[in-house]
């Protein structure tokens, strides 16, 4: 765990346990009062109640709204490579159990988005817990809407694809190349030998956002990466606690240029797998939806 994300835990600990250890300071002053015949500090008691009540709020956003929740996220750029408008859905982290509200809302919006492609980087399922049967209907749906392009996080890959019924390219050290409108379009896993064509529009896929040096030195113009989750758990003017990766919060969240490669870090959909706590704050499911213009 970096240091940053030391600071960022000490952080949460201390604003969650403020309002339990005002709540006790009030009551100690009120035993005080009875037993001593003083007069009550009310301004103690006020201010539990006041933090108490943000911390009961903060509490079901996280763990009964947020979750439950679907954002999409949009991000624009042009580039010289296309022809014509090209609509990319990225998806990451799905994390998929079961069928939910919310898995039904993330193939409802991904059709009606019409994309040209659909990019999915990682932890499509649980890792050992999920229902083979609704997921191969999520999964074989998702990938039916447009052409499908993926990598592994923690998955099997034998699931996946025959979850998807052959529908999702699995690019783990591969690359592959299509053409989408006259657009020649190449896309790679981080360890694929081959180096993109100068002239397509190169797209390296990759999970965790460690890996993003290596996708920015082979020269990709475009780095889809998850695994982060944005952190599940982010607080203001600070941003996400802990991100899981070796580069700490160096890319937790969002868009980054590094060189002359555009990187996308995705929250995500889904949520860590039980026993860590099944919640998110201020960092809603989302899927990226990535429209490039011609130049």
């Amino acid at each position: 765990m970096s240091r940053e994300e030391l600071i960022g835990l000490s952080i949460l600990v201390f604003l969650v346990l403020t309002p339990p250890a005002l709540s006790l300071l009030a009551l100690l002053d009120w035993m005080k009062a009875r037993l001593m015949h003083t007069r009550r500090r009310w301004w103690i008691l006020r201010l539990a109640l006041i933090a108490d009540g943000l911390l009961v709020l903060c509490l079901i956003d996280g763990f009964l709204i947020e979750p439950r929740m679907l954002i999409v996220t949009r991000v624009s750029a042009t580039s010289p490579k296309i022809t014509s408008r090209l609509k990319i859905i990225h998806i990451t982290d799905i994390h998929f159990e079961r069928k939910t509200p919310l898995t039904d809302k993330v193939l409802a919006a991904v059709t009606r988005e019409k994309p040209d492609l659909v990019l999915i980087t990682g932890d499509i399922h649980q890792l050992g817990k999920f229902d083979k049967r609704q997921f191969r209907d999520f999964l074989s749906r998702l990938c039916a809407i447009a052409p499908a392009y993926g990598i592994t996080g923690f998955d099997d890959e034998t699931a996946l694809k025959t979850a998807s019924l052959g529908r999702l390219h699995m690019m783990n050290n591969l690359s592959g190349d299509l053409t989408i409108r006259g657009t020649p379009i190449h896309i790679e896993g981080i360890r694929a030998p081959e180096a993109p064509h100068p002239d397509a529009l190169s797209i390296s896929l990759i999970h965790s956002p460690d890996a993003v040096p290596l996708a920015a030195g082979k020269g990709a113009d475009w780095c889809l990466a998850g695994h982060t989750h944005g952190g599940q758990v982010r607080l203001p003017f600070w941003g996400a606690i802990t991100t899981a990766c070796d580069s700490g919060k160096r890319y937790e969240y969002g868009r980054y240029k590094v060189g002359q490669t555009d990187v996308f870090v995705s929250r995500g959909i889904g949520l860590e797998p039980r026993p860590a706590p099944q919640v998110r704050f201020l960092c809603p499911p989302e899927f990226v939806v990535l429209t490039l213009h011609p130049e």
